[in-house]
C-alpha cells in the first residue's frame, strides 16, 4: 500500500500472500564517541501473513493494493484477472483478458480504472472497477513499462518503440507522445512533480520535464525538455 503498512506479494504457486508491514525506530550512533542518538524508521514485516488469497490457475505477474479502495487486484499467465477485499481478503470477482493471453502488467487507479496489458496481445484494455469493459487500445510494440502519473488521470507507457505515450485512463486515448533518442526504454518512473524518468537499454537515462497534460493548451507548444546521461 501507499502508506507502507501493507504488503502484497505474489508467487509462482498462484497464491497472493498480503502481509503487514510496522514501522519502528531504530536507534543508531553516527559516531563511537556520539552521546545523542538518532533515530532510523525501519520496516519490519510479520512473519505469518494475515490473507492467503487464491484462484489463479497460473503464476502470478502483477499485483495491486489500495487500502483506499480496500482492493487487492491479481494478474496471472493463466489470463485472469482478480479481485478481493483487502480488509477480509473476500473473493469479488475476475476478469479474464479479451484474447485469453497472459497479463503482463496491471495498472489501477484511485478512480476506479483498471488497465490490463499482455505482451502477447500487444493491446491495453481499460475496465471500471466494477469489471465493465470500457475501452480497448493497440500499444503499437511492446510495452516495457505502464505507469500511473501522480494524479491519476493519465497512463504513461514505454517499451521498444523508444517513445513515452501518454495516454487518458478514461479512454486510453492518446494525450501525447514524446520520442526519445531511437533508444528501447527498458524502465519508467513518474515522479510526484510529473517528470519522467526513462531508463534505456544502453544504460542511458532520459529526464523529461513537461506541463501536466491536464493544463495543455492547444494553441500553444508544450514545454517539454529532454537530457541524456550516460550511466556507464
Amino acid at each position: 500500500a501507499s502508506d507502507g503498512s501493507v504488503l502484497a506479494t505474489g508467487s509462482y504457486d498462484t497464491t497472493v500472500m498480503v502481509w503487514e508491514v510496522y514501522r519502528v525506530k531504530t536507534p543508531e550512533r553516527r559516531l563511537r564517541n556520539l552521546q545523542a542518538e538518532i533515530h532510523r524508521k525501519d520496516y519490519v514485516v510479520v512473519e505469518t501473513p494475515f490473507h492467503i488469497l487464491c484462484g489463479h490457475d497460473d503464476i502470478i505477474t502483477c499485483l495491486y493494493i489500495s487500502m483506499e479502495l480496500d482492493i487487492v487486484i491479481s494478474g496471472s499467465k493463466d489470463g485472469t484477472c482478480i479481485f478481493h477485499t483487502l480488509r477480509e481478503g473476500r473473493y469479488v470477482r475476475s476478469l479474464c483478458h479479451p484474447s485469453g493471453s497472459a497479463l503482463s502488467k496491471l495498472v489501477a487507479s484511485r478512480h476506479g480504472r483498471i488497465v490490463l496489458y499482455a505482451d502477447d496481445d500487444l493491446s491495453l484494455h481499460l475496465y471500471s472497477i466494477n469489471g465493465k469493459h470500457l475501452a480497448s487500445s493497440e500499444s503499437n510494440g511492446r510495452l516495457n513499462s505502464v505507469e500511473l502519473s501522480s494524479c491519476g488521470e493519465f497512463l504513461v507507457c514505454s517499451g521498444d518503440q523508444g517513445q513515452i505515450v501518454v495516454r487518458s485512463m478514461n479512454t486510453l486515448e492518446v494525450v501525447q507522445r514524446y520520442n526519445g533518442v531511437g533508444k528501447i526504454i527498458t524502465s519508467l518512473v513518474v515522479t510526484p512533480e510529473e517528470c519522467f524518468l526513462a531508463g534505456t537499454k544502453d544504460g542511458s537515462l532520459l529526464v523529461y520535464s513537461i506541463d501536466n497534460p491536464q493544463h495543455r493548451k492547444s494553441s500553444h507548444p508544450r514545454n517539454v525538455k529532454s537530457k541524456s546521461a550516460s550511466m556507464g
